[in-house]
């Protein structure tokens, strides 16, 4: 397979590669498919994506889904039209922002999300907005629904989470939580409403 590298200005049709290296502005018209792709400039691409591992310290726009083993995330990675993102592990210090649905295994982000749902095993989400995300969003993560096995997070708002073991750290808001195991509310979190078998531990 051949490697696609963009050091300048340039558009692809789209394919299948091995390696893709965004350092300039890229743009793709159609379905790309990689072992891995690299975003350190700006990238747009209009089909669907699927590859091992997506790496984007730029900023990286889709029209369609994206699939892949990993994900991280230092930058600024959009999906738009209500698609989804399914990945095994996404890292994300920086900022994720779907209209549609993420489904991963395991979430660690301290960085934002935003998103319409989020469903996995292992979530943490410890959301901090730093100099440079403030640029592009004053808000913390904000997310429709949560749903996962273990959940921990801090500085989210979110309308429902749904876990067995749940963590809701300071500076969250949530509407509806739903819970089967273990279950902490920091003093600094605000939930309305709190139902399920669970057992409420202290920190």
């Amino acid at each position: 397979m051949n490697d696609f590298f963009l050091n300048g200005v340039g558009t692809m049709t789209g394919g299948v590669f091995d390696e893709i290296k965004i350092d300039g502005s890229g743009k793709c018209t159609g379905d790309l498919k990689a072992r891995h792709i690299s975003v350190d400039g700006s990238f747009q691409c209009m089909g669907s994506v699927e590859t091992e591992f997506l790496d984007c310290d730029g900023a990286a726009e889709f029209e369609s889904y994206v699939k892949a083993t990993r994900i991280d995330v230092d930058g600024m990675m959009k999906v738009k039209n209500g698609t989804r993102i399914e990945a095994e592990e996404i890292l994300c210090d920086g900022l994720i922002r779907i209209e549609g649905e993420i489904s991963a295994d395991r979430i660690k982000a301290h960085g934002c999300i935003s998103a319409n749902e989020i469903v996995g095993d292992h979530i943490v989400i410890k959301s901090h907005v730093s100099k440079f995300l403030r640029l592009f969003t004053k808000d913390l993560s904000t997310v429709q629904l949560i749903e996962a096995t273990t959940i921990e997070l801090r500085g989210v708002t979110a309308g429902t989470v749904n876990g067995q073991d749940v963590r809701i750290g300071p500076y969250c808001r949530i509407g509806n939580l739903d819970c089967n195991g273990t279950l902490y509310v920091d003093p600094k979190a605000e939930v309305k409403n709190i139902t399920g078998n669970y057992t409420q531990v202290s920190e």
